[in-house]
């Protein structure tokens, strides 16, 4: 199992991760999809960090050069 971010609703950052991969672009969405940081909130600023790192990390584009021949 991985890593509990979420102890009150007991989402792991897989979970999450999960999310952002399929589109979740911001904690609002991840609170809406997973239910994390919804209950006490101590949570949230891990969650801010993880969507962070997920934007910087993302492709942005195309990983490999296309050759058009020209």
């Amino acid at each position: 199992m991985a890593r509990l971010v979420c102890l009150c609703n007991f989402v792991d950052e897989k979970e999450i991760l999960s999310v952002l991969k399929k589109g979740a672009v911001s904690t609002k969405e991840i609170q809406q999809h997973t239910g994390a940081g919804t209950s006490c909130g101590r949570c949230l600023p891990e969650i801010d960090d993880l969507v962070s790192s997920y934007k910087k990390e993302k492709p942005k584009g195309p990983q490999k050069k296309l050759d058009f021949g020209f």
